[in-house]
């Protein structure tokens, strides 16, 4: 700096700058340094909850392990006192231990240590598992570190990033500061007050940059945290745990084998796949160690069929792949393609689970307008019925960093437009990632056409070539390079168990009177409905057994969804059940209103029912706040059930699902039940819902319905016969 510039500071302004820059930077470093004690506080929760469940796992090992994990510990003295498990002598004391007869002070002392080594290895290979109706407090003990933690990690992360950009510039500044008042710069030399007005100016500079302003409501944020309380923990647990879980993960707090993660990914790949970088600045939500993994997948691969089982987080994986791409790629165009159904949810996951922007652009009302997103980027939304429009009015210039295909078993079919319209617009597309939860592997005519959208190289020809083979470890090696697929039971291990109950009703004479008559008329769709046929519900046996699992639902505090396929069944429910909060949804129920209701039913109170057309309910939607399935009446596909069942049954769900199926005795209900089992078996066989329709022709055609109808007249009308019966009407 010449002479010309060292000039005397405002020591005021200097001072008071001083003051305010360094106490804000000396807070934000502090915050920064405070995350690795909460993650710290999360590690020591979950380590007291493991220790606290293998505690419990005790009672499963005999008092005889003491004698093959220590020799010399007398057994047999034990047993003869009464003692048959670990669980039993774990909570006595060595003095306590020391006073059976036969066992002396170095026994005890030899027992007391021997099952803290069994409870230090069981611990270390239990998995976390967060109850949500337990009363321990290392459960939620662990459940409000996670949320504390979670709650602050925005503050977190915007603190480290304010950090990077001034602490070094605040330190160099204060060090370059040598003098601070009028008297001292009299008599300092030029190089000290050139250091100084150096310092001074990179103060103001700071100050600029709206940096004291920026950090003090940084820092007010993170105080008003420290008011979160263990209720406001356990509510937002209890409505969605899949966060709660993620973050466990991200953590390595939980206990998922790599080997489910990358399933049958050869070793190699795998490494590759591992080494890919993931950048989640943009992305606000923590991820599964799986769901990284499958992020990782898409970018890597390039081209790839995502084929998680549904309830896995797809969505969530392919937002994850975009948002690392856009992270490092300005103004980036992304295009997801969906069926209508979830056009809606498609732009709300986006915008909540990252920084992206989301268009929606659907053909609904017209052309669609596509010029504000090419012009900003972002993620574009559309339905496969607006493909032909996007492709027509989408810019030759324009570059899809990434197109993902969501439900891909919709372009299955190479001749369909929709599909030559898709492989059209796929030329403008660096990555594509199509996704469908439908199992493929035993379907490979269908996976060769997916892989034939993807690439025309030679694993579509080894696909082929080795199609024969298709359930050896040599098939899922040739096809790993393009198609990942995880199920529940690989990578969810918290997830509560389900229980499937089925609900005999006995006919009440109502009941029976209206159906005999729909019987008489040979109404197959209206038999269907048995014990939902009159106006009056209120004597139906179906109903009273409905409200009495509801009561005990609510009891319970637990909220339920009722399916049914029939409109009327859904409105007869509704007024049964208008004491208390009811939401509705059918068919005709808008795409983004379907939504609105399900958030609705999410922050309602416990006992709250969502009476749903298992149609429009079955799929598209996340409802795991609920925890028992009703259906009124037993569906014609096992598919339908399924995936009305994992609406609910998905990550997120804390507690054990109960499933329940209304059904009357003596009447077609018996049938349909045998109808869904025998469907089931296939399905079990072909695993695949296209090829078990092939091998069930039989099973759902008017032959079939004819012969049950046939049946039921004779069981009820044995003297009106008719054996002319042709009012089949239509089956879902």
């Amino acid at each position: 700096m010449s002479n010309e510039r060292i000039y005397k500071p405002d020591f005021g302004l200097l001072n008071n700058n001083i003051r305010t820059i360094s106490s804000v930077d000396g807070r934000l470093c502090s915050i920064s340094a405070e995350e690795e004690g909460a993650r710290e506080a999360i590690n020591k929760a979950a380590a007291a909850l493991k220790l606290k469940l293998a505690q419990s796992g005790l009672s499963s090992i005999p008092v005889s392990e003491l004698a093959n994990a220590k020799a010399g510990i007398r057994v047999a003295v034990l047993e003869k006192a009464g003692f048959q498990n670990l669980a039993q002598l774990s909570g006595r004391s060595e003095a306590a231990l020391s006073m059976i007869s036969g066992i002396g002070q170095a026994q005890a002392s030899a027992i007391r240590q021997t099952i803290a080594l069994f409870l230090q290895r069981m611990a270390e290979t239990t998995s976390v598992r967060i109850d949500p109706d337990s009363q321990d407090p290392e459960n939620w003990n662990l459940v409000f570190e996670l949320y504390k933690y979670m709650k602050k990690a925005p503050v977190y992360k915007d603190a480290a990033q304010m950090n990077a950009r001034y602490h070094g510039h605040v330190t160099g500044a204060l060090n370059d500061i040598k003098i601070r008042n009028s008297l001292r710069w009299f008599f300092s030399t030029s190089k000290a007050k050139e250091s100084t007005v150096n310092g001074f100016e990179t103060l103001l500079a700071i100050n600029k940059d709206n940096y004291p302003d920026r950090g003090a409501g940084l820092i007010n944020q993170y105080e008003a945290l420290r008011l979160l309380t263990l209720a406001d923990a356990k509510r937002e647990f209890l409505n969605n745990s899949a966060p709660f879980y993620a973050l466990l993960d991200s953590l390595n707090v939980s206990s998922v084998k790599i080997s489910s993660v990358y399933k049958d990914i050869p070793s190699n790949l795998a490494e590759e796949i591992e080494g890919q970088e993931l950048d989640t600045t943009l992305l606000n939500v923590s991820l599964r160690q799986y769901q990284t993994f499958g992020a990782k997948y898409a970018i890597h691969q390039e081209n790839a069929l995502l084929g998680d089982e549904m309830g896995l987080g797809k969505t969530i994986m392919a937002i994850a792949a975009m948002a690392s791409i856009a992270a490092n790629t300005p103004n980036a165009h992304f295009l997801v393609v969906c069926p209508a159904s979830v056009l809606i949810n498609w732009c709300r996951e986006v915008e909540k689970h990252s920084k992206l922007r989301a268009h929606l652009l659907h053909a609904s009302k017209g052309k669609i307008d596509i010029l504000d997103w090419e012009k900003s980027g972002g993620v574009a939304v559309t339905n496969y019925e607006s493909l032909d429009e996007f492709a027509d009015n989408v810019s030759k210039d324009t570059v899809i960093e990434m197109m993902v295909v969501d439900e891909a078993h919709y372009i299955k079919n190479p001749e369909a437009k929709r599909t030559q319209y898709l492989v059209e617009v796929k030329k403008k597309a660096k990555k594509t990632l199509l996704m469908t939860g439908t199992p493929l592997e035993n379907k490979v005519d269908e996976m060769c056409n997916l892989i034939g959208i993807l690439r025309q190289d030679e694993i579509l020809k080894d696909v082929q070539k080795y199609a024969f083979m298709n359930q050896s470890d040599e098939f899922k090696s040739v096809i790993a390079p393009v198609y990942l697929r995880r199920v529940r039971e690989d990578v969810l291990q918290e997830l509560p168990e389900m229980e499937d109950k089925p609900q005999w009703c006995e006919m009440t004479s109502e009941d029976k009177a209206f159906y005999v008559n729909e019987v008489r008329e040979g109404s197959f769709m209206s038999m269907r409905r048995v014990a939902w046929l009159q106006d009056d519900i209120k004597h139906s046996s179906k109903a009273v057994r409905l409200l009495e699992l509801c009561d005990m639902a609510r009891d319970e505090g637990r909220k339920i969804i009722v399916f049914s396929y029939f409109i009327d069944t859904i409105d007869k429910v509704c007024s049964l059940l208008n004491d208390r909060p009811v939401f509705k949804i059918t068919g005709s129920t808008s795409i983004s209103e379907r939504q609105n209701i399900v958030d609705s039913f999410t922050g309602s109170e416990a006992g709250s029912v969502l009476v749903s057309q298992v149609l429009a309910g079955g799929t598209g939607l996340n409802i795991q706040t609920a925890s028992v399935v009703i259906f009124c009446e037993p569906q014609i596909k096992p598919s339908l059930e399924t995936q009305a069942i994992s609406r609910v049954y998905r990550m997120g769900q804390v507690r054990n699902v109960l499933v329940y199926h209304l059904l009357c005795s003596d009447s077609i209900d018996e049938d349909m039940i045998r109808l869904l089992e025998r469907k089931q078996n296939i399905f079990d066989e072909f695993a695949n819902e296209s090829e078990m329709a092939d091998a069930t022709k039989t099973l759902s055609d008017n032959e079939w319905i004819r012969s049950v109808i046939e049946k039921q007249r004779q069981k009820y009308l044995p003297a009106v016969i008719d054996n002319n019966v042709d009012n089949t009407d239509n089956v879902n």
